[in-house]
C-alpha cells in the first residue's frame, strides 16, 4: 500500500515538471497579436504580400488618373464653353455700342442733309439778283430812248463775276467734312459688326480644333486693335458732331450778330465741358466719367 502511494507521488511530480504543449505556445505566444502593433505586414490567406499590393495600387489609380490628350478631351471641352461664355458677353457689349452709334449716326446725318441743302446755294450766284441787275439796265436803257439820247455802251448789262463770301465757303466746307465724316465711321461701324459675325463663326467642331481657332481669332483681334476700333468710334462722331456746331456759328454770322454772339459763347462753354469731363478721370482714378477723348488723353499725355 505504501509502495502504490509513493508511485503515484512520484508521478504527479514528472508532470508538474512537464508542460503540455497548449500552455507552452500560450506562454509563448506575444501580448499582442493586433495588426497595428506589428511591424510586418501579415500574410494574407490563399494569397502572397506582392498581390496585396498590386491590388492596392489597381484601387488607387483614379487618385492619379492618366491625363486624357485627345482631341475630344473634356478639359478642351470645357474650355470653349468658357471661352465662349466670355467672347459672347464681349461681342454682345459691342454690338450694342455698335447699334447705337448707327443709329445717331443716321439721324445726324438726315439732319446734317438738312442744313447742306439750305447752305449749298450761298456758294452758287443769285439768278434773281442777276435778273434784278438786268432789270435796272434795261429801265435806264428805256430812259435814254424816250428822251431821244444816244444809246451808252456803259449802260449795257455786263454780268459780274460771283465769287462766293467767305464765311459761306467756310460753312459748306465745315458741313461737308461732317457729313464725310458721320458717313465713313457708319460704314466702318457696319464692317466692325461684319467682322464680329465672322468671329463667332466655328468652322469645326473637333474641341481641340475649336480651341486653337479660337485663340488664333482672339490673338488677331488683339493685334490689329479691333477693341480701340470699336472704343474710338465714337470720337469721330463727336469730332463730327463739333465741325457742324463750328458751321452753325458761322452760318449765323451775317444773319445776326447777336445769335452769332450767342452761339459761340454756347460753342466754347460745350467744348470746355467736354474737354473738363474727359480729363477728369486721369486727375480722379475713381470718376465714371469715361469717354473716348479721355483714352485719348492717356495716352497723349501719360507719357508726359
Amino acid at each position: 500500500m505504501a509502495d502504490s502511494s509513493s508511485s503515484f507521488a512520484a508521478q504527479l511530480e514528472a508532470q508538474s515538471r512537464v508542460s503540455p504543449p497548449e500552455f507552452a505556445f500560450a506562454e509563448q505566444a506575444p501580448a499582442h497579436n493586433d495588426a497595428r502593433f506589428s511591424t510586418e505586414h501579415p500574410e494574407p490567406v490563399g494569397g502572397s504580400r506582392d498581390h496585396i499590393r498590386t491590388s492596392d495600387v489597381q484601387d488607387t489609380e483614379w487618385l492619379n488618373p492618366e491625363p486624357d490628350k485627345s482631341d475630344n478631351a473634356e478639359i478642351w471641352q470645357i474650355y470653349v464653353e468658357e471661352a465662349n461664355k466670355s467672347d459672347l458677353e464681349l461681342l454682345a457689349k459691342w454690338n450694342e455700342g455698335i447699334d447705337v452709334f448707327l443709329l445717331f449716326t443716321g439721324l445726324f446725318s438726315a439732319i446734317l442733309s438738312a442744313f447742306l441743302v439750305a447752305a449749298w446755294p450761298t456758294m452758287q450766284p443769285d439768278s434773281s439778283q442777276g435778273q434784278s441787275d438786268a432789270l435796272v439796265v434795261i429801265s435806264q436803257q428805256l430812259v435814254l430812248l424816250s428822251s431821244g439820247r444816244p444809246m451808252d455802251s456803259s449802260v449795257a448789262y455786263q454780268p459780274q463775276g460771283f465769287t462766293p463770301p467767305g464765311w459761306a465757303v467756310g460753312v459748306n466746307c465745315l458741313w461737308f467734312t461732317s457729313l464725310f465724316i458721320s458717313l465713313l465711321t457708319a460704314v466702318l461701324a457696319m464692317l466692325l459688326k461684319e467682322w464680329l459675325t465672322a468671329y463667332k463663326d466655328n468652322v469645326t467642331l473637333v474641341p481641340l480644333e475649336r480651341v486653337k481657332q479660337r485663340q488664333m481669332r482672339y490673338d488677331g483681334m488683339i493685334k490689329w486693335n479691333v477693341p480701340s476700333i470699336v472704343s474710338l468710334l465714337p470720337l469721330a462722331i463727336h469730332v463730327a458732331v463739333f465741325l457742324f456746331l463750328i458751321g452753325l456759328v458761322l452760318f449765323a454770322w451775317p444773319v445776326s450778330t447777336a445769335l452769332f454772339t450767342l452761339l459761340t459763347m454756347l460753342l466754347f462753354g460745350g467744348l470746355g465741358l467736354y474737354i473738363v469731363l474727359a480729363a477728369l478721370p486721369m486727375v480722379h482714378p475713381e470718376c465714371p466719367y469715361k469717354s473716348p477723348m479721355g483714352t485719348v488723353f492717356e495716352r497723349v499725355l501719360r507719357p508726359l
